[in-house]
């Protein structure tokens, strides 16, 4: 019951604009103060920070504006509420700067491949596409994002011919990329 009630604290933290404009998307947020601004001209749209969707509290400061020590604590959430964690509970081990991690997206704010990393966003589409995995085709709500993202991969292959896992190619494409070289 307690993780539940996180889970909404985070959904209930957006980004608030000077003019009263609100919302839980960054993409969103950015695309209104930039077309507003060119609209309205310089100035009439400007970040206040992260706030509470449903008071309209400010939580953090705009980045710009943040202290290196209160950036550090919003990037590596190491005090509780930082980052628009609602006030969750944070371990002595997190509050050392230690990045932690889940195995559920819905929780992530970045996805890293190891063993190098690459930082992406979890974005709409893809928050649309296990949604809709999950209520369409009966995949489980809480296989890991890697799995998700193989299983769509090797589907989407497998569809045009290639199967993936030290992938096999169906006859028909190699006679077809025969035909396009001219062989």
């Amino acid at each position: 019951m307690e993780e539940q009630s996180v889970k909404t604290a985070e959904q209930e933290i957006g980004y608030g604009c000077i003019c009263g404009f609100s919302t839980p998307d960054k993409k969103e947020f950015t695309n209104h103060v930039m077309l507003s601004a060119r609209k309205d001209g310089r100035g009439t749209h400007k970040s206040i920070g992260r706030v509470n969707m449903k008071t309209g509290e400010i939580v953090a400061r705009p980045w710009a504006e943040r202290s290196r020590q209160e950036k550090k604590e919003t990037k590596y959430k190491t005090t509780p509420g930082s980052g628009g964690g609602g006030g969750a509970v944070i371990s002595e081990e997190e509050k050392k700067g230690k990045i932690f991690t889940t195995t559920l997206a819905v929780e992530a704010q970045q996805i890293r491949l190891v063993p190098k990393v690459f930082t992406m966003d979890y974005t709409p589409i893809l928050r649309a596409a296990q949604d809709a995995a999950t209520k369409y085709f009966g995949w489980r709500p809480d296989m890991p994002l890697d799995n998700f993202i193989d299983t769509c991969l090797y589907h989407f292959f497998l569809e045009k011919g290639v199967t993936l896992c030290g992938y096999i190619v169906d006859e028909s494409l190699l006679k077809k990329e025969g035909d396009n070289n001219g062989g």
